[in-house]
């Protein structure tokens, strides 16, 4: 058996003194007390490790405090485990890296997936031959044409405001 315990089922409000009194009884020797913190909050997550000088040490205040009532809570004590190694997780917003991206190298991550998703995100180069819905004669955005619409896509189409118009007498250019 190691030296390190888990404490679990810990009052938000025990400290670690009154952890290493606790443990420190009947003449067993504590290395380390460290009360586990949410770094959002700062109040205690209720679980807490607690390091013992020796291995019979440890054993001994598994076996004797296991169950104990510290500030009115029943203590869960376990040996320590060692934390599962935390490689880089697949996640983010748009799940798994995929192509492009916002803000990533051209081509490149994106950092999962990033604003857009997969099919290429903001800023992401288009694929040879287009890779998208064909745009028609032109090939441009019908937002960028003289009265051609509005900052949303669809309000070129239905006349709808917003955006900046060329060309009106009305003396309004937003």
């Amino acid at each position: 058996m190691g030296t390190k315990l888990y404490v679990g089922n810990l009052n938000y409000n025990t400290n670690e003194e009154s952890l290493r009194q606790l443990f420190g009884s009947n003449g067993r020797e504590v290395a380390s007390v460290s009360i586990i913190m949410d770094r959002e909050t700062g109040r205690s997550r209720g679980f807490a490790f607690v390091e013992m000088a020796t291995a019979e040490f440890a054993q001994q205040a598994l076996q004797e405090l296991d169950g104990a009532d510290l500030d009115g809570r029943a203590l869960r004590i376990n040996e320590a485990r060692e934390r599962d190694p935390r490689g880089p997780r697949p996640g983010g917003f748009g799940g798994g890296p995929r192509p492009g991206g916002f803000g990533g190298p051209p081509g490149g991550g994106g950092g999962g997936g990033g604003y857009g998703g997969g099919g290429g995100g903001f800023g992401a180069p288009r694929p040879a031959g287009g890779g998208g819905p064909p745009r028609g004669p032109g090939g441009g955005d019908d937002r960028r044409k003289p009265g051609g619409g509005g900052g949303r896509r669809d309000e070129g189409r239905r006349g709808g405001g917003g955006g900046r118009r060329r060309g009106g007498d009305d003396g309004d250019d937003w």
